[in-house]
């Protein structure tokens, strides 16, 4: 965390961080009050229950956590002993332990889109195309899906690429891929930690919320680029991070765009929303450049853009000229934004098959298809200013049914999909998982977890307005606050929130360290009792009690 007095940047920090606050506050506050799951009685259906919490027993756990906190507080001597090497090594050896056992222990066979993109990429391994001209899939209206969705080719080409190396003909190496790029994800973020935040205390705090992060794990099994593209996109933003902070004049420095390039360039191909990090890394560039007055690095911007979109560029030519077709636009992005504002069996702008519709309608024409969104969007928003109370009820619910979902669909994408075993084991792990005690252990530690993670990303952004971010740190916050107003008005999923949840993570430890630190917070040594002097008195009478 580097202070500057460049307005621009400052200017910009106090806008993001600002708004964090508002935005995330809110769902703080909110998640105390209420939560959501997944109705049990239309579970495959992904059908959302808005729920009321027990408020008595969310402010009694969210006082033992702050009490048991405030009682480590006096062991931190020993905490910054730790080598940051060691944290890190520690929480991939973790993740991946608990990964590889998970998905092992599921083995989950890939559905819907996940496995349409394994069919594609196994056939287009074996030089069979077909799928890139039609479809026999009714649902698609005969139509190949890849003319429907054609950014989806990315994640089958990385996907030919594994399955090449491993000679394999099921979706576990993907699986395994998950498992790595999970692991990838969180050292890139601890590493991150120390440079955005120059503080250990904040990495060895975000090692351990990271790896309370089970969701994430349960995540892994899911055969889709959400995680290696977001793992990517980490890297990339620590490599451009490399690159700000190199105070070294001359050609040495402009050699971290190399990397960069090549991982935003694979995190698009894993999954196109990663576009939402480019344009991140893109502001931050802008905002660095008018600190430093390095107008050449404005290079940097093109560069990295032109190796990010002329690689997917690159993967969708090949794969037309192996098919022998030309595809179109696909479904644009005015079709997902009509989808997002309109009502859905699962929860309000969740998926309801607009888009797809609206395209396939209109003989696959993008142009015809963007103007009869456009038209279908007019009419809503003159529905929505007509009944303005109604309007804040559906955003507000598909807000709250994204970011207040705690499991994030992490056990439901597997749960509802076949194994390759067969039949889970009535008496094991798994189906305790789906529906046992172990789920509902999981349940309630989710809904914990969550609840905290989002309080305290609040009060990490509270800190970060008095602290002030620099150009590095606007980058995530940035991508945070896209992924949040994207979500917000087109299509929306809690799954979705799945990897934007783990970059709040970061953003949580910070907030954890400012509470800690902060004077309103922390015992003085004048003997007044602020809060954090009567959180520590309770919890040395909780630990005098537990010894006699």
């Amino acid at each position: 965390m580097v202070k500057k007095n460049n307005f621009i940047e400052t200017l910009c920090s106090y806008a993001v961080t600002i708004l964090g606050l508002l935005i995330f506050g809110w769902l703080g506050i909110y998640s105390i009050f209420h939560t959501c799951v997944i109705d049990p009685a239309h579970y495959t259906a992904e059908q959302i229950l808005f729920k009321d919490e027990d408020i008595v027993i969310n402010l009694f756990l969210l006082a033992a956590f702050f009490v048991v906190i405030f009682g480590l507080r006096r062991y931190a001597d020993v905490f910054k002993k730790v080598h940051v090497g060691f944290l890190i090594g520690g929480l991939a050896f973790y993740t991946v332990t608990l990964g590889c056992i998970w998905i092992y222990s599921v083995q989950s066979v890939p559905a819907a889109d996940s496995g349409t993109a394994f069919e594609a990429a196994i056939n287009f391994l074996a030089g069979d195309y077909t799928a890139m001209k039609t479809s026999n899939n009714d649902f698609y209206s005969n139509y190949s899906y890849f003319e429907i969705y054609p950014f989806q080719l990315g994640y089958v080409f990385i996907s030919e690429i594994v399955y090449w190396l491993t000679d394999s003909y099921t979706a576990m190496p993907m699986q395994v891929l998950n498992v790595l790029s999970l692991a990838g994800m969180y050292a890139g973020l601890q590493l991150l930690s120390m440079r955005i935040f120059r503080s250990k205390a904040v990495t060895f705090i975000l090692t351990f919320l990271l790896a309370g992060c089970i969701q994430g794990i349960f995540f892994t099994t899911f055969t889709y680029g959400n995680i290696p593209g977001f793992a990517a996109s980490v890297w990339a933003w620590y490599f451009i991070v490399r690159f700000m902070q190199d105070e070294r004049k001359g050609f040495k420095r402009y050699l971290m765009l190399i990397p960069c390039s090549l991982l935003m360039a694979v995190g698009l191909l894993a999954k196109y929303n990663s576009m939402i990090w480019l344009v991140s890394i893109c502001i931050g560039l802008v905002i660095y450049v008018i600190r430093t007055k390095r107008w050449l690095d404005l290079t940097a911007i093109a560069v990295i853009s032109a190796v990010a979109l002329g690689s997917f560029a690159l993967v969708r030519v090949h794969y037309e000229n192996a098919g022998g077709v030309e595809l179109g636009t696909g479904v644009g992005q005015w079709l997902y934004l009509d989808a997002g504002i309109k009502d859905s069996a699962m929860a309000p702008g969740w998926y309801n098959d607009i888009s797809k519709s609206t395209y396939i309608q209109n003989d696959c024409d993008g142009e015809k298809a963007a103007e009869a969104a456009k038209a279908s969007i007019k009419e809503r928003l003159a529905y929505f200013s007509e009944n303005k109370k109604e309007a804040r009820e559906f955003f507000k619910k598909k807000i709250v049914s994204q970011w207040l979902e705690p499991s994030y669909e992490s056990v439901w994408v597997s749960k509802v999909k076949t194994h390759y075993y067969g039949e889970v084991d009535p008496d094991g792990f798994v189906a305790s998982v789906y529906t046992g005690r172990w789920g509902d252990f999981f349940e309630d530690y989710f809904d914990f977890f969550s609840m905290i993670v989002i309080i305290l990303a609040g009060a990490g952004f509270l800190g970060l307005i008095f602290r002030r971010l620099s150009a590095e740190g606007i980058i995530p916050l940035t991508a945070l606050l896209g992924g949040f107003f994207y979500h917000l008005l087109f299509e929306a999923k809690s799954q979705y929130i799945m990897t934007y949840f783990i970059l709040m993570i970061f953003f949580s430890a910070y907030g954890l360290y400012f509470i800690i630190k902060n004077r309103s917070f922390t015992p003085d040594t004048q003997g007044k009792k602020n809060l954090g002097a009567r959180i520590l008195s309770i919890a040395e009478k909780v630990e005098d009690y537990n010894r006699k």
